[in-house]
């Protein structure tokens, strides 16, 4: 049992559980319809790489654009695990809406607090993470 501030942890149950992932693995393996043309799957921090110049300020708040594997989808932004303290909740209440000002995007889906799931099927990933990342800087400065 697991309580806040303390726990335990059943190293046996842990053992099993990463055996049996590990036997099925395969049936988590993106499958052949999630190859996008344009959007090859990514390693986070790839688009660092990349970059002419390493982004700084607001533009450092989006990390790395890839492939969504959540249907409807086609792009998933990588937002900085220090967003909302960075940025503040309002801003953070209203990412997806700067987001959608993008030209090309169509819609938006948090998945969780790093992960916004965008339907760009007209943009490549590095436009996206751009143009992004631009979207944000330009709503900061005008606030």
């Amino acid at each position: 049992m697991v309580t806040r501030g303390e726990g335990t942890i059943d190293t046996a149950a842990l053992h099993t559980l990463t055996h049996r992932l590990g036997e099925g693995a395969s049936r988590y393996a993106p499958a052949a319809h999630d190859e996008i043309d344009g959007l090859p799957d990514r390693n986070p921090g790839e688009a660092l790489g990349k970059c002419e110049r390493i982004p700084v300020g607001p533009r450092a708040i989006i990390l790395d654009c890839g492939t969504s594997r959540v249907p409807g989808f086609t792009h998933v932004l990588w937002i900085s695990g220090s967003a909302e303290v960075m940025l503040g909740s309002n801003t953070m209440d209203n990412f997806g809406l700067i987001i959608g000002r993008v030209v090309g995007v169509e819609a938006y889906s948090w998945e969780d607090s790093e992960r916004l799931n965008v339907r760009a099927p007209g943009l490549g990933w590095e436009n996206l993470l751009r143009d992004a990342q631009d979207a944000l800087a330009g709503y900061l400065a005008a606030a």
